[in-house]
């Protein structure tokens, strides 16, 4: 039978395990590995003892992930992936990055980038897909995060207090993050920061347990803190995005009456966090509609890099510069090829034209989509329900993601391969679950 648009097979038995079928039973050592590579790209070791450096482990893990993978896919004459909308997207996409490469204006350089950055991406997003077949491990994955998102926080509100700032003239005051490829920069800090915040969010309405609850309402709020003080303006209109949407949610719980609960609960907040709030982040974000008070000039330049990459793809809306090439396009308007477009999307369209685009585009509406069905079709389920909220946690995530990496140049980076993964196995999940419902 076919559920959620991925083809299951109709159980035969009603005693089947909500949180551990017995394929997944067959990937411990892929799924390990995976952990392992989680832990080495979000931790990073090596920063911390240069000897680990020259082992290269998270290209290490990967590959031994991979390779266990692929090889347990083979004894036991398993599909190499399941097939979700997911992870067909993702095909498409590296089919057009790969037709890109010879088109590009620089084959080398494409050829040098599909394997050093993109090959990289994709193939975590397939293992997550295939290894996060359970719930115990979807879990896993994710209070490893969020787990990661405390030691974050803590790092920068340590950088800030003891002045660990940025060297620069005008911006000192903005504190550098952690030692990690994903969350050294500020900006890239408050982009994984808020993804990790609607993680928790999941993982909160997932447990029952009070203590816990606590906890990771105390993660939340350290959480919060942690993407004010990285001075991110996208990262700040993911923030408001993210909550805006929570408490839609929780006055459609609650009915009309939360109404007057919910705006009492905006003014409040809107109050705490002025008084609150580290000395010129105000300054910072009303330079979003006054851009005279923006004293780096990144508005400005960003706004210029904007109309550099539209002009681009409606001059190569085929083809675009080839994959990782868009610098390229800036060297040819006199502005320097180490210069990266500040969006996901004209990132994209500039190395790989409107196909590119829209498949990139397509990927995330889908993802959207398949989670919010899994979890209407999961809710009248009542032993589901840690699914559903996990679900919700990972919606928030997408859309706190695609509101902060809409100006940030991290298009081929791991954290939107991680979610594109991690949506396409909670699909497949939801899809088990109702195919065993199913007499």
């Amino acid at each position: 039978m076919t559920v959620g648009g991925i083809a299951t097979q109709t159980s035969r038995s009603h005693h089947i395990s909500w949180t551990l079928p017995a394929p997944a039973r067959e990937n411990v050592i892929p799924f390990a590995c995976l952990m392992f590579f989680t832990f080495v790209l979000f931790i990073s070791p090596q920063s911390f003892f240069p000897v680990l450096e020259p082992l290269r482990p998270a290209q290490m893990s990967a590959g031994i992930a991979a390779l266990a993978y692929v090889l347990g896919c083979l004894v036991h004459r398993r599909p190499l992936t399941i097939v979700t909308p997911e992870v067909q997207l993702v095909c498409g996409f590296t089919l057009l990055a790969l037709i890109s490469i010879p088109l590009s204006r620089s084959p080398g350089g494409s050829v040098e980038y599909f394997l050093d950055h993109f090959l990289k991406s994709i193939i975590i997003f397939f293992l997550i897909a295939n290894l996060l077949a359970t719930l115990p491990r979807l879990k896993a994955l994710i209070a490893f995060l969020v787990l990661s998102g405390v030691i974050y926080s803590t790092t920068v509100l340590y950088n800030l207090a003891t002045g660990h700032t940025m060297v620069s003239r005008s911006e000192a005051e903005r504190a550098w993050g952690y030692p990690s490829p994903l969350a050294l920069n500020p900006d890239d800090l408050g982009l994984i920061l808020n993804v990790i915040l609607s993680l928790t969010v999941g993982l909160y309405f997932a447990t029952r347990k009070r203590a816990v609850k606590v906890l990771l309402l105390a993660v939340m709020g350290l959480t919060v803190v942690g993407i004010v003080v990285t001075f991110s303006r996208a990262a700040f209109l993911a923030l408001a995005v993210t909550l805006s949407m929570l408490l839609v949610r929780w006055v459609r719980t609650r009915g009309p009456l939360a109404l007057l609960s919910a705006f009492v609960l905006v003014i409040a907040g809107v109050i705490v966090g002025a008084v609150l709030a580290p000395a010129g982040y105000v300054d910072r974000l009303y330079s979003l509609v006054d851009w005279n008070r923006d004293r780096v000039g990144s508005i400005q330049q960003r706004s210029l890099m904007l109309q550099v990459a539209s002009t681009s793809i409606l001059e190569n809306p085929l083809i675009g510069a080839g994959l990782g090439m868009e610098g390229l396009v800036y060297a040819e308007h006199g502005l320097g090829s180490d210069w990266a477009t500040h969006s996901i999307f004209l990132m994209v369209g500039s190395d790989l034209g409107i196909p590119g685009l829209l498949v990139y585009s397509l990927l995330f509406v889908q993802m959207l989509r398949g989670l919010r069905q899994t979890r209407r079709r999961l809710e009248a389920i009542p032993q589901a329900g840690e699914v559903v909220a996990i679900a919700l946690g990972l919606e928030l995530a997408v859309w706190s993601y695609l509101f902060t990496a809409a100006f940030l140049p991290v298009a081929y980076d791991y954290t939107g391969y991680y979610l594109a993964g991690t949506a396409a196995a909670v699909r497949a999940l939801g899809a088990r679950l109702m195919a065993a419902r199913t007499p």
